[in-house]
């Protein structure tokens, strides 16, 4: 054989490993997805279609675990990133016919209160939460409405709800202990604009207002 035909062999088929590791890197790089504001785990698995859980297991982390906008994490294989982007928000100026949508305000597309607040947070949650219940402390009232049951005990996936007289707050249970104390998740707690359990678990007070439950459907 040919010597030379022996080293051309060798040296293509390097050169096609080469580009091999080059396109799967460049696949590598796809799955690496930079959290946004107002990301969570939860937001980010629906958008890529995999499971939250398994996305914080993958980056060494639990689903209660703090994310901040500007981190890495790393998205499991064979997820959908050509669906993701980075662009949730629009910018809306045009009041609905009940007049909710506020002037200046950013609205994700899908969700029907301000980016950021504590109940955009939980009707990213809970789909199921209504379009227009108003502001966090109108939510048990205007919920019992519309046919929604609401009550004082909490159960998983039951929304809570602060009525302070004033704005509220509004977050989702994810976790019930035998001594009363809850997890949340949350948006707008202490100002922080993003989808997080911030507290661990807590003992709902009432001092923060009237505490209320809304069940899911």
């Amino acid at each position: 054989m040919d010597k030379n035909k022996v080293i051309l062999g060798q040296s293509l088929a390097l050169a096609a490993l080469a580009t091999a590791g080059l396109t799967l890197s460049s696949e590598a790089k796809a799955d690496s997805y930079t959290i946004a504001y107002g990301d969570s785990f939860y937001s980010i698995a629906q958008a890529y279609g995999i499971d939250a859980y398994e996305l914080a297991a993958n980056n060494g982390m639990g689903i209660y675990d703090l994310i901040l906008p500007g981190q890495t994490l790393e998205v499991p294989q064979g997820s959908l990133s050509a669906e993701v982007t980075t662009e949730q928000t629009v910018t809306t100026t045009v009041a609905s016919e009940n007049g909710y949508y506020l002037e200046g305000y950013d609205y994700e597309q899908g969700i029907n209160y301000p980016v950021g607040q504590c109940t955009w947070g939980v009707q990213k949650l809970a789909s199921w939460v209504g379009n227009f219940w108003g502001n966090a402390s109108d939510w048990a009232s205007n919920a019992q409405a519309a046919g929604f049951a609401v009550g004082q005990t909490p159960t998983i996936g039951s929304i809570i709800v602060w009525n302070d007289g004033s704005y509220g707050h509004v977050a989702y249970v994810t976790a019930i202990a035998d001594n009363g104390q809850i997890q949340v998740l949350e948006a707008n707690y202490n100002g922080k604009q993003w989808i997080d359990n911030y507290r661990g678990w807590f003992t709902p007070s009432s001092s923060e207002g009237i505490i209320s439950y809304i069940y899911a459907p």
